[in-house]
């Protein structure tokens, strides 16, 4: 609540037309949230959906991982390791 005294009293103390100025930018401020929490959300749920089809596809099914690390690091074979 420190803050928001502290905010009131430097208000109080600007000219009138410089408060309607101040709640100008607090009503920016509040749609600038609103909109920046509905994108939010509108990303989690979009990647939410790419993600499912993305399990759903299983693209990496026929694929052999130590193979594909393998071919990927250009390993070599490690004794003990085969």
């Amino acid at each position: 609540m420190k803050l928001e005294h502290t905010i009131q009293q430097h208000v109080e103390k600007l000219p009138l037309p410089l408060q309607g100025e101040v709640l100008d930018y607090v009503l920016y401020l509040e749609q600038k949230n609103r909109r920046h929490s509905t994108d939010d959300q509108q990303r989690r749920v979009k990647l939410s959906s790419t993600l499912e089809r993305l399990v759903a596809l299983n693209p990496f099914a026929k694929t052999n991982p130590a193979l594909w690390e393998r071919e990927q690091r250009e390993d070599r074979a490690l004794p003990g390791r085969e």
